[in-house]
């Protein structure tokens, strides 16, 4: 299977915020704000929306997909050094998604994101999603995804290496399988977070 990364075109958006609903709907964190099937569902497709279509431009985060014999199998997005700080344009982002979730308990994901636990000197890259379709795990999607990110922690000389944090246990055991080091565990309610670390290559 020939596994290609590049640029999500606009008609193939949709697909790939599919991708990350899907694989973050059983996420403990996910699980814990939204107990219920059908809004955890409802809910975790709308934070998607979100970020794809917000953070992404807004920020200037970068978004690829892992393309399996042309067919949009896996998705990533990440923060590189020359990322955009927070300002009004994504403030007002928020509040429309709050509004569209009307559920309070979306404030979870938000004190997730912000919830410290470990902070790398100097420069890195920030790994911010990750998220494989059903369809296509156990092909090597997820290890090609990361050799991605590897590579492009490479092309910024101050980049020291690459961060990323997760609610989900079984990652941490997939991403140490792949060579990363655990640097934090913090408890976050029921859950705990999770931080990774990648020296450059």
């Amino acid at each position: 299977m020939e596994i290609v990364i590049k640029d999500i075109p606009a008609d193939k958006i949709n697909d790939a915020i599919s991708i990350f609903a899907e694989a973050f709907f059983d996420d403990p964190l996910f699980v814990f704000a939204f107990s219920e099937d059908e809004i955890r569902k409802r809910q975790t497709r709308i934070m998607y929306e979100f970020v794809v279509n917000d953070m992404v431009p807004k920020l200037n985060l970068t978004l690829k997909g892992a393309f399996a014999n042309n067919e949009l199998a896996g998705v990533t997005i990440y923060t590189t050094p020359d990322s955009y700080e927070w300002g009004e344009q994504m403030i007002e982002s928020i509040t429309k998604m709050r509004e569209k979730a009307n559920d309070s308990r979306m404030n979870y994901i938000g004190e997730f994101a912000r919830l410290g636990g470990y902070e790398p000197d100097g420069e890195y890259l920030y790994g911010n999603e990750l998220a494989v379709s059903k369809n296509f795990r156990k092909h090597g999607i997820g290890r090609t995804l990361n050799k991605f990110l590897i590579n492009e922690c490479n092309k910024f000389p101050e980049a020291q290496g690459i961060l990323i944090d997760t609610a989900n246990e079984n990652n941490v055991k997939l991403y140490e399988k792949w060579g990363w080091e655990l640097k934090a565990a913090v408890d976050f309610y029921q859950i705990k977070k999770y931080f990774l670390w990648k020296d450059k290559i």
